[in-house]
């Protein structure tokens, strides 16, 4: 187990428990992601998730075997609501670094459950000296997730314009966001000297 199992209350009072995801989670956690999808804010499209399902207990089990990737899920009353992932980028240059990809279900989204799975996830991240830089892609027009993530210290780095073609023709753009820990800790001991 990479973490411990981790309670908190969301801003209506719900309890909510933050853990690994295991194998045995898959079923529910189907039917999270294919309700966020539906916010068109994800770049895949349900009819793509469909065919991915059917390996999705693999894809699970490569958040549990490896040893840097993380899958937390954020569950209540055995309902699964959440999850946020982390994949550790298996080339040597790049093993520093991981990939973040999340998803609130749709009726819990703006409850704080995002914030509470990255907090889990960043503290986590924090104290494994093998990664030190997060970084995440995330639709321009989605602007509370581009708050939140910038609440988390994320920065954006870079834009990919008109990058993303939705089902409907529109483009919207691809916003990069890192969080590099080592200028984070910077910022935290030196606010006034780090730019």
């Amino acid at each position: 187990m990479k973490i411990e199992p981790k309670e908190t209350i969301d801003k209506q009072g719900n309890r909510i428990l933050i853990r690994e995801g295991k194998i045995s989670d898959s079923k529910e956690l189907q039917k999270c992601v294919k309700s966020y999808l539906k916010s068109k804010q994800i770049p895949l499209t349900e009819s793509e998730f469909n065919e991915l399902a059917e390996n999705h207990e693999e894809w699970i089990r490569k958040f549990i075997d490896g040893k840097n990737d993380l899958l937390l899920i954020a569950e209540h009353e055995g309902a699964i609501i959440g999850n946020v992932d982390l994949m550790i980028n298996g080339r040597q240059m790049l093993k520093h670094t991981g990939y973040i990809g999340m998803g609130i279900h749709a009726d819990w989204q703006g409850k704080g459950i995002g914030t509470a799975m990255l907090k889990v996830l960043i503290d986590w991240v924090d104290h494994n000296p093998d990664i030190e830089i997060l970084w995440l892609q995330a639709f321009s027009n989605n602007v509370k997730g581009l708050r939140l993530y910038s609440n988390m210290e994320f920065e954006e780095t870079g834009r990919q314009k008109g990058f993303i073609k939705t089902e409907s023709g529109e483009y919207v753009d691809n916003v990069i966001m890192t969080r590099n820990k080592q200028q984070t800790v910077n910022r935290i001991l030196r606010p006034n000297q780090v730019s």
